[in-house]
């Protein structure tokens, strides 16, 4: 039963009563059933005010039911799962690496006629490579030293003033198969040089032009075009040739044998290339070179395990094929090394016009050709990355033109890398 029906029974129950007390009621009576009365209405009148507020309720609760079904109809539609995106771990500096070199250098001097000299060199590389591809890399690389094609030494000198630094590398390199490498720019020399030795290029040289190098088991080839000197009134210098060779295994050791061939073009009657100097080869009397340079070479190398260390002995022999006299030279030594040190030793002599003298070993008997005589050096490896070493030079120059001379040379060096 409703409140209402509760409402309707309590009104008739007081119209009953209040019928009976009209017809046989005392005074008591009728005060009884006034207090009833006021009661029951005042009960009506709460029911009346539950209901109300129940309706009230009840509208609102539908309201919200209503709009709560709705927002979750907006705000939840049904989509496919969100696929999770793991973070990339690579940067632009994996593709990039950095490494170079620091040499602090004491050298001493006693030649013939010459008071003795003392000086402090230092020599400073870097260079930052970038890959490109799986194939292709670029390479750029600062030095010390300035613009020497054969050096990258500093002397420490005039009142510690500003040092030059010069691009030493701009190339890039091209490896299409594992067995091939082609270079172009200004390149790390391509041309293998037997036991480490200086005979036709300085461990510094760096050419400029393109280079290749092949290696398929034991068959190796190098070769190399390299620009020399480009004119705009007459033909310009440059260098093409090569070498091929074997290596392998050879009972105890390892053997390597090549042969290589080097044009160096358009070079007789030109001045000296660099700095107008010839540093041993034969000029005429208007300062030009009297023979071009096309050279032949010979060399081997065997390499094999003695007593507790590693012995390499090597040798290397020339001959400029453009040149009528004064054309031959050559390089005899051997290297041992054991844990952490290193000897070396080499007897070389280079007559006047057998290499092109502009590109050849910058210590040996002060540069250049046109003499003879021993080299000898050791080190020692203070850590992986820092080195000790001194070389010695006992040479004889000009022993085929001017005044023979005994030159004799200190270096003492502490190198590090990174």
């Amino acid at each position: 039963m409703g409140r209402k029906s509760v409402l309707v029974a309590c009104s008739a129950l007081v119209g009953l009563a209040m019928s009976m007390t009209a017809t046989a009621a005392t005074d008591d009576t009728t005060s009884i059933i006034a207090a009833l009365k006021a009661q029951i209405e005042a009960l009506a009148a709460r029911v009346e005010t539950l209901e109300a507020t129940e309706e009230t309720s009840k509208h609102t609760s539908i309201k919200s039911a209503k709009s709560i079904r709705s927002t979750a109809v907006v705000a939840a539609p049904v989509t496919q799962p969100t696929p999770i995106v793991q973070p990339s771990t690579s940067s632009w500096t994996d593709d990039i690496s950095l490494k170079g070199d620091f040499r602090y250098r004491h050298e001493a001097f006693d030649v013939d006629n010459r008071r003795d000299r003392h000086r402090q060199r230092v020599r400073a590389r870097t260079q930052v490579t970038g890959r490109v591809n799986d194939t292709t890399s670029v390479g750029f690389g600062l030095a010390s030293g300035g613009s020497n094609p054969i050096s990258s030494n500093q002397t420490l000198d005039d009142a510690g003033s500003t040092k030059d630094i010069g691009i030493d590398l701009a190339y890039v390199k091209w490896q299409p198969t594992d067995s091939t490498t082609i270079l172009a720019g200004k390149i790390k020399n391509p041309i293998h040089r037997v036991g480490g030795n200086s005979l036709l290029w300085d461990g510094d040289l760096n050419p400029e032009g393109v280079g290749v190098q092949y290696q398929s088991g034991s068959f190796f080839a190098n070769g190399i075009a390299s620009w020399l000197d480009e004119s705009g009134s007459d033909d310009d210098s440059y260098l093409v040739g090569g070498q091929v060779g074997l290596n392998s295994d050879a009972g105890p050791g390892v053997l390597k044998v090549g042969i290589g061939y080097f044009n160096f073009l358009d070079t007789r009657g030109e001045t000296p290339f660099f700095n107008g100097s010839p540093s041993g080869n034969r000029i005429d009397a208007n300062g030009q070179y009297m023979s071009g340079f096309e050279i032949l070479e010979g060399f081997a190398e065997f390499g094999f395990d003695a007593g507790d260390g590693e012995l390499s002995i090597f040798a290397d022999f020339v001959q400029n094929l453009d040149a009528s006299a004064y054309d031959m030279g050559y390089a005899l030594g051997g290297t041992y090394r054991i844990n952490k040190w290193r000897f070396g030793y080499t007897y070389q002599e280079l007559e006047a016009d057998a290499v092109l003298a502009t590109l050849t070993d910058s210590d040996f008997i002060g540069g250049g050709t046109d003499g003879e005589g021993h080299i000898l050096r050791s080190s020692y490896a203070l850590s992986q990355n820092v080195n000790l070493s001194g070389t010695l030079f006992l040479n004889d120059r000009n022993i085929d033109f001017g005044n023979e001379e005994q030159y004799k040379r200190l270096m003492l060096d502490i190198s590090f890398k990174y």
